[in-house]
C-alpha cells in the first residue's frame, strides 16, 4: 500500500482494508501534503464511498468522483491545504 503519482494525482491504495483504515490512511496523507492536489484513492470496502464523502465533507474537501470496477472502488477528492 505505497502511494504513488499518477497523471498528477496522488494515488492511496488502501486495497484489502476495511472501514475505518482507509480514511485513517487518507488522514495520515493530508498531515503530510503541503500544497492542494488530486488524490486517487483505490479501495476494495464497500463503505469506502460514503465514508469518503463524509470525510470529504467534513474535511472541506472537494469529492471529485466514485467509480465502481472489477471489485475495486476508485474515489476522487480535491485536497485543499487548510490555512
Amino acid at each position: 500500500m505505497k502511494d504513488s503519482v499518477e497523471n498528477d494525482e496522488i494515488v492511496l491504495d488502501t486495497s484489502g482494508t476495511e472501514c475505518p483504515i482507509p480514511v485513517l490512511k487518507a488522514r495520515k496523507l493530508a498531515s503530510e501534503l503541503k500544497k492542494d492536489v488530486t488524490i486517487k484513492v483505490i479501495a476494495t470496502d464497500p463503505l469506502a464511498e460514503a465514508d469518503f464523502e463524509h470525510y470529504c465533507n467534513q474535511s472541506g474537501f472537494e469529492y471529485l468522483s466514485c467509480e465502481k470496477s472489477k471489485g475495486r472502488i476508485l474515489i476522487k477528492y480535491k485536497f485543499k491545504k487548510q490555512n
